[in-house]
């Protein structure tokens, strides 16, 4: 591990994008479908050298195929779509998926189609007592629950933040436990054997759109989503959409996520520490309640106390 090296790289070329994804992500043959007038490509990386962080946007169609990538790499669709075919699994994926990307020992092919995604890659070496087969072997290539991915998401924001702030030093000892997180966080999420998911009989008795409007509403809900956002992770049109939920759940899409977020609020509000300057403003801006007063009237309905005693009583 090594201090952060962050960098940005943004550009309407093609083969500059070819250069960059060959030189990041190994060797790789790159194609673009559709007008390249209207192309765009960005991509950002925090370098801790065996972990780091990336962020990539790319508008069109573009299919790349890339060398085996020799480490363990998650994903997180934020907008558009994914298709990755590594030879051991074909999948498609969507807005709200957190998922193992490809096998880290074979070549692979992807289509991004105006995907924007989020990238962590974990050295194999991180993983301490194991050996780099038994990591791949335990690897699940379907996207995981909406609670692990929330957990996930959670963890690389706050180690993005961490390390992308300007002009603060991290010396070995914070570099070497935040690998060692990563590692312990990538097992935990993405490997078999670390604790199954328990399915819920209530959830498994849902239709497909109900089913996959929940697990992206909780899989994301520190992103600034609207209605025909949902609607297009769950490939339904809005009216389809609320319907769904209305008719299964007896609200609707926009009603659950607020539900999602005040769960989050009082957790936040429940793990505060004397003194550690945790306000019920604060928590509920975090959330994207703007609105104080009309934060507390959701909250107090919804739990039965304001969240200032929820603080008060931590």
């Amino acid at each position: 591990m090594h201090e952060p090296k962050v960098t940005e790289f943004a550009t309407t070329d093609p083969e500059q994008a070819c250069a960059l994804l060959a030189e990041t992500y190994r060797d790789n043959r790159l194609r673009v479908r559709g007008s390249a007038e209207s192309y765009r490509f960005e991509h950002n990386r925090c370098d801790l050298g065996e972990v780091h962080f990336d962020s990539l946007h790319n508008t069109l169609t573009t299919e790349v195929v890339v060398q085996p990538l020799g480490r363990m790499v998650l994903l997180r669709v934020l907008d558009g779509e994914q298709e990755l075919d590594d030879g051991v699994n074909d999948r498609r994926l969507g807005p709200g998926d957190v998922f193992a990307g490809p096998h880290p020992g074979r070549e692979y092919r992807t289509g991004l189609h105006g995907t924007r995604l989020q990238i962590t890659g974990i050295d194999l070496s991180l993983f301490d007592g194991l050996q780099d087969g038994e990591v791949i072997e335990r690897l699940r290539y379907e996207p995981v629950s909406p609670e692990k991915a929330r957990r996930w998401c959670r963890t690389v924001g706050y180690m993005t933040t961490l390390f992308t702030e300007p002009g603060v030093e991290n010396g070995p000892l914070v570099l070497g436990a935040a690998g060692r997180l990563m590692a312990a966080m990538a097992l935990d999420t993405f490997t078999t054997g670390a604790g199954e998911d328990r399915p819920s009989d209530r959830r498994d008795a849902l239709p497909d759109t109900v089913r996959r409007g929940i697990a992206f509403l909780e899989a994301n809900p520190d992103l600034d989503l609207g209605v025909a956002d949902i609607a297009r992770a769950c490939r339904v049109s809005v009216r389809a959409l609320q319907l769904a939920f209305r008719r299964h759940l007896d609200t609707t899409p926009m009603a659950y996520l607020r539900r999602v977020r005040l769960d989050l609020a009082r957790a936040d509000l429940r793990a505060a520490a004397p003194g550690d300057g945790t306000t019920v403003t604060g928590v509920a801006a975090r959330w994207g309640f703007l609105d104080g007063s009309r934060f507390s009237a959701q909250y107090r309905a919804a739990f039965g106390e304001p969240p200032s005693r929820t603080l008060r009583d931590r």
